[in-house]
């Protein structure tokens, strides 16, 4: 398998964990979300665990978008669905780690932080498919998932500005 086969086969593999992370962000143009994961409760420092921005609706609707990605590939022999649920569950979680790791920083929600918007979310849900299938996380696939993180932090970024482009385009504010 050449290289550029393996990094294929990973961005397939690690989609169902980047549209479960986009989802969320997408969906709250259109649907009202206003129940907190961290139920508004503060953390010892005094701020937010993770703040209005991560939602019970949010996070389910993520795991759920993200493990029919999977089941849509499965149908074409690319995906594993129950690959994609902990792919998306992994990411979901991921993403609420960054979110409360920004919060003890002190960063403001939608405030950008570079790295933590970004990677939290993949890291985990490699580390959760790597738990669970004991197969991604090797030496001979450190310069792959390096490519997977570095595609994952430009593609993040093109995609915030696209959509608040699109966003801002149609009054979806």
């Amino acid at each position: 398998m050449t290289s550029l086969e393996v990094d294929v086969e990973l961005l397939i593999l690690i989609l169902p964990a980047w549209v479960a992370n986009a989802t969320p962000a997408f969906l709250s143009k259109f649907v009202y979300f206003n129940h907190p994961i961290d139920f508004g409760k503060k953390f010892i420092d005094g701020r937010r665990m993770l703040g209005d921005g991560k939602t019970i609706e949010g996070f389910l609707s993520g795991i759920l978008a993200g493990t029919l990605v999977g089941y849509l590939l499965n149908t074409y022999s690319f995906h594993d669905p129950y690959a994609s649920f902990v792919l998306a569950t992994g990411s979901m979680l991921g993403d609420s780690i960054g979110s409360f790791m920004k919060r003890r920083i002190g960063y403001k929600r939608g405030q950008h932080a570079w790295g933590l918007d970004e990677l939290p979310f993949i890291v985990t849900a490699l580390v959760f498919y790597h738990l669970f299938y004991d197969q991604i996380i090797t030496i001979d696939n450190l310069q792959p998932l390096l490519f997977v993180l570095i595609i994952t932090f430009i593609a993040h970024n093109i995609a915030n500005i696209f959509f608040a482009w699109l966003a801002s385009r149609f009054r979806l504010q």
